[in-house]
């Protein structure tokens, strides 16, 4: 890392601490800070970290960064209050429901409304799905289906709500831990419930390694488990998690997110927890800070990350490999693309000319020398890296 992003982990460190360090702002370049926090959607959080240590370079950019803090503060007051008249309808029409990850991860910041986030996650019943599709669509919002058509997205203006039946943890060994996901719920109110706290954290963890391993996770989702952590402290086992991730094949990328949680926010972690190496510890820095809040970002950056994962089925033949699932995609990955054949398998091969049509009519055939041009090795050597981390498939 260098100075700036040093520096920026530093106020961070303050922000999830509650307590005052000395800053020191020697080398800082304040127009990189500002970028870096908005590109890890952190900076309504280093800008009160900023103003209270009266340490911005000037009033220009301490102006830039107070409306990062208000615009932030704006958004999420407004989303919260627009989720909270959601879940009272739905208790109203007597659905429960689950509130889970960026509603809830807000509850254990410093300030709440500093913790954004843009769609609101909740989890329904499968039969109950369609009557809030009747309701939404009713009420202005627009209706589609991602996830591979398992979720249902609903967005009117600045709104976004995403209904779930089930936790996508299709990256973990054994899911039947979140299957279960109606018994490791407690009420919140009226028909609203939240996950328990172990339940929450192990999941959180899954999601972030989901992330990890498909392009990458910027700042905000460690910074996220540590304020998890330390706010849950007395609710939460350790013990528990671990074993539970161990037995989903995510105990080491436990071990990883905990020690860089300690070793960036100060957070207090078990006695159990290894460090990494310099090298690998040096690694996840430069991995965390290359991309935005969900890792690297660009068509570029994703196809080498498509043809890592493709790595993890062998080397040989990886290109053809790449080439044949880009060109036929799976029946429920077409789904996804187009979710007007949801449900319809015969239409299958319909939905295929459709995508043939988008690619020539959007001129991604150019893809094709990007894939065959592809540096291997690259990708070969992230897979190493993130199998010494514990995200692996």
């Amino acid at each position: 890392m260098n100075i700036t992003e040093k520096f920026l982990i530093d106020v961070l460190r303050c922000f999830v601490t509650g307590t005052d360090i000395e800053l020191n702002t020697d080398g800082v370049d304040a127009e990189e800070l500002l970028a870096l926090s908005k590109q890890h959607s952190v900076a309504g959080a280093v800008a009160g970290i900023l103003e209270r240590g009266g340490l911005f370079a000037g009033e220009d950019i301490e102006a830039r960064f107070a409306k990062e803090y208000e615009r932030t503060l704006m958004q999420m007051l407004s989303r919260e209050s627009s989720a909270q008249k959601f879940c009272d309808t739905l208790t109203k029409m007597g659905i429960p429901h689950i509130i889970f990850k960026g509603m809830t991860v807000s509850e254990v910041y410093p300030v709440a409304a500093l913790r954004a986030y843009g769609d609101v996650d909740i989890i329904v019943r499968q039969e109950q799905v369609e009557p809030i599709r009747k309701y939404m669509i009713g009420s202005g919002f627009d209706y589609t289906l991602t996830d591979e058509g398992v979720v249902s997205a609903f967005k009117r203006g600045r709104e976004r709500y995403e209904v779930h039946t089930a936790l996508n943890v299709s990256n973990v060994k054994n899911t039947e831990y979140f299957s279960q996901i109606w018994e490791n719920t407690v009420p919140r109110q009226g028909e609203t419930r939240v996950f328990n706290d172990n339940f929450h954290l192990c999941y959180l963890i899954c999601h972030l390694e989901k992330h990890v391993y498909g392009s990458g996770a910027g700042v905000r989702m460690y910074m996220d488990i540590a304020l998890y952590i330390k706010n849950k402290a007395d609710s939460l086992s350790m013990e528990f998690v671990r074993d539970t991730l161990e037995q989903c094949g995510l105990a080491q990328f436990f071990n990883t997110v905990l020690y860089m949680c300690n070793r960036w926010f100060g957070l207090e972690v078990p006695s159990w927890v290894e460090p990494l190496d310099d090298d690998t510890y040096t690694q996840m820095c430069d991995f965390i800070m290359s991309g935005g809040v969900f890792g690297e970002q660009g068509e570029k950056a994703r196809m080498r990350d498509d043809l890592r994962r493709e790595l993890a089925s062998g080397k040989k033949g990886v290109r053809f490999r790449f080439l044949l699932s880009r060109a036929f995609p799976t029946a429920s990955e077409l789904q996804r693309m187009f979710p007007r054949f949801q449900g319809k398998p015969l239409l299958v091969p319909v939905a295929w000319l459709c995508h043939v049509g988008s690619v020539i009519r959007k001129g991604k055939m150019s893809n094709i020398k990007t894939i065959m041009t592809a540096d291997t090795d690259n990708a070969e050597e992230k897979k190493a890296f993130l199998d010494r981390i514990g995200s692996r498939r």
